[in-house]
């Protein structure tokens, strides 16, 4: 077997930040691209809809920094998608500006640059109404809606193709699907589409497809010629397996077999995953189907302004239920179940410098966010935050600049580790991030239930009148605070942003003639000249046969004639009934499929556990909603995987992430039901 073409993904998220020596063992392999997302709508609407990025300039210019470094090095193209997290035209800047700095301290002459715009008309939607197809719960907008939002269309591989055939050594993307940064200069050079494709969804959150797995390493993927890929994190530490490699094929994803996306479907019902080796593994025969040129489309739209209190509180038990309350139901509705317990983290991070507390904030939380601890069952986040955005920058008495988060888990294991982890992420600062450590401090502070925090969120039309209403909640809650500790009063988070258009947008004429233009520049430092401005080629990619694919019938779990019946007693899905779930499987988690789904997955150790939990009917559509207590009509279906032993559940999210009262945006800690569940075996 020969290597055809070597890519590297060097994280999950550009500045969440990747140990150099990953980077550098990477190095060692002839690469042929090295690239990273920097974008989502995970985080919510706020991003895209005040046109600023997450990701702190020093965390994104230290990365991409190492990031250029290393292609020069190797002569390989570059490629950020989703620039400044929303991909809109502000946030796709920001990275520009960035980028010429870095070109600037390289001393980087002579170099081609493709900027790549993914910004969105209004006018285009308007004139075009009945070609947005709404994508899970969402209305139909009128034009007023589509007005008032920032919109981003989310692009494929064509626009990057066209780059790289400029050729442009360094693209920098606005919105894009993150499969397509990968997919995009394979497909080009004749590899199959559907390993290209897949092995970019395995990529696109670097070392998360790991065990243990991080978003925040570094992952290489190698297309072999004998029609096969292999994944290697360069992090000896770290192996890729079947299982790490399968779970994160379906991250994010409403169905496991089944993903769209703008040049067509990829399919995984033929997919082999194999071991490579003692830290490797592999996939072969995934297929892609053409189909019409579609293209997903994200609108965000500013509904007021907001002030926020986080008020650390006295006996729980007397709060009225509706108030949000760590230790309580900060992170889902119904309280703790007799045996769980809730915890939340108050992140506090201070300096004379604002940026600084700013960027200590993003990298502490990304690194509790993504850190792969002891027992972990989840591999989506290990917390549940309730703000878009969820880091909040006010200034206290001193003159400091204290930048905060508040979030929750009711997870035992994160819990059990909180110390180790709390330790390990200083050592991490301290090493890779010294400056920045030095120039500011981190409280990480804890909420139980006998020390509960209660987060107050209070939104009204104007800034003042928001102010009002919030103080006149807070007189209201008053008598439940512990006055002996200090709380966080009234911090001003600005403009409030929702979610107003995620739709299909099916006009394939318009997409290839209005859509994502190519600007080509030539850089010398931070001196960019442009060249020209072009269009991207579109073509037909993959294989026919798209129609006759039904997400609705394939994979479907069926109830099973048992003992038990269609229906398991609801004594049989808690302790005392059979196997503990956490013990049966190596994944358990939730996670956002888009704005308005989440998507549950369970990846079962043995065939043996697997066949128990199908015969157990626990996981049929009708019982899922008992356990997860949720209406029927909000299942979207459950499924199985039977070459890599994976149940996925699909539901309709109550709210759409972001909403006024939502607990948990990214959607990555609701599996708790699913964690206690034992399963009866027959």
């Amino acid at each position: 077997m020969k290597t055809i073409y070597r890519m590297l993904a060097t994280l999950g998220g550009l500045g969440y930040g990747f140990p150099e020596e990953s980077f550098r063992e990477a190095m060692k392999q002839k690469l042929d691209l090295i690239a990273a997302d920097s974008g989502s709508i995970d985080p919510g609407p706020y991003y895209l809809g005040m046109g600023v990025s997450l990701q702190k300039k020093p965390n994104m210019k230290r990365d991409f920094s190492i990031m250029l470094a290393g292609a020069l090095e190797q002569g390989c193209p570059v490629i950020i998608g989703s620039c400044g997290l929303a991909g809109d035209t502000p946030n796709l800047m920001f990275m520009v500006d960035i980028a010429k700095e870095v070109f600037r301290d390289l001393g980087v002459a002579d170099l081609k640059v493709a900027v790549i715009d993914g910004h969105i008309d209004s006018d285009i939607l308007i004139g075009h109404p009945d070609r947005l197809v709404p994508l899970g719960r969402m209305g139909s907008p009128g034009r007023e809606d589509i007005a008032q939002c920032r919109i981003v269309g989310q692009m494929g591989i064509a626009p990057l193709m066209k780059a790289l055939k400029e050729g442009a050594q360094v693209i920098l993307a606005g919105r894009a699907c993150d499969v397509a940064i990968y997919a995009a200069d394979p497909v080009r050079r004749g590899i199959d589409p559907g390993l290209a494709f897949h092995a970019g969804h395995v990529l696109e959150c670097g070392c998360q497809a790991c065990d243990p797995g991080s978003a925040s390493d570094c992952l290489v993927a190698e297309f072999r010629d004998d029609e096969s890929v292999v994944f290697t994190p360069p992090n000896k530490t770290v192996r890729a397996t079947t299982y790490s490699v399968a779970a994160h094929s379906f991250y994010e994803e409403d169905h496991p077999t089944i993903h769209f996306y703008p040049e067509g479907v990829l399919s995984f019902e033929k997919t082999e995953y194999f071991e490579a080796g003692e830290r490797s593994a592999g996939i072969r025969k995934s297929e892609f189907f053409t189909r019409p040129l579609t293209l997903k489309v994200e609108g965000s739209r500013k509904t007021g302004e907001r002030y926020v209190s986080v008020l650390w509180c006295g006996d729980p038990g007397n709060i009225p239920e509706p108030y949000l309350v760590y230790g309580r139901n900060g992170v889902e509705s119904a309280f703790p179940h007799d045996d769980e317990r809730e915890v939340g983290l108050l992140i506090k991070a201070t300096s004379m410098v604002e940026e600084t507390a700013k960027t200590l904030l993003t990298l502490w939380k990304g690194f509790f966010m993504h850190f792969s601890y002891r027992g972990r069952r989840s591999t989506a986040g290990n917390l549940a935050f309730p703000l878009s955005p969820s880091e909040v920058t006010y200034r206290n008495e001193k003159g400091e600049h204290v930048s905060f988060v508040i979030a929750g888990t009711r997870d035992p294991f994160f819990q059990a580790s909180l110390e180790e982890m709390r330790a390990t992420i200083e050592k991490r600062m301290e090493a890779d991030y010294p400056e920045i450590a030095r120039q500011g401090r981190v409280e990480v502070i804890l909420g139980n239930k006998d020390f509960p925090i209660m987060y107050l969120q209070t939104i009204g039309r104007t800034k003042e009148e928001a102010l009002e209403k919030h103080r006149a909640e807070l007189a209201a809650v008053e008598q439940f605070i512990d006055h002996e500790r200090e709380s966080l009063r009234e911090v001003y988070t600005g403009p409030f942003f929702e979610w107003g258009i995620y739709h299909l947008f099916t006009d394939a004429a318009t997409i290839r003639e209005k859509m994502f233009p190519v600007s080509l520049y030539n850089a010398n430092g931070d001196d960019w000249r442009l060249l020209r401005t072009v269009a991207p080629d579109y073509y037909e990619i993959g294989k026919a046969g798209a129609d006759r694919i039904d997400p609705e019938k394939m994979n479907v779990i069926k109830p099973e004639a048992q003992v038990a019946g269609p229906r398991p007693a609801p004594e049989r899905m808690y302790p005392g009934a059979g196997k503990p779930l956490t013990e049966a499987a190596r994944i358990i988690r939730s996670k956002n499929a888009g704005i308005n789904k989440i998507t549950y997955d369970i990846f079962f150790t043995t065939r043996e556990d697997y066949e128990a939990a199908l015969n157990s009917n626990l996981f049929t559509v009708d019982s899922v909603a008992m356990i997860l207590d949720v209406p029927l009509e909000r299942i979207i279906g459950t499924y199985r995987t039977d070459d890599c032993y994976a149940i996925k559940i699909s539901v309709h999210r109550e709210m759409v992430s972001g909403s006024p009262g939502d607990r948990d945006v990214f959607g990555a800690q609701q599996h708790m039901r699913l964690m206690r569940l034992e399963v009866p075996v027959f």
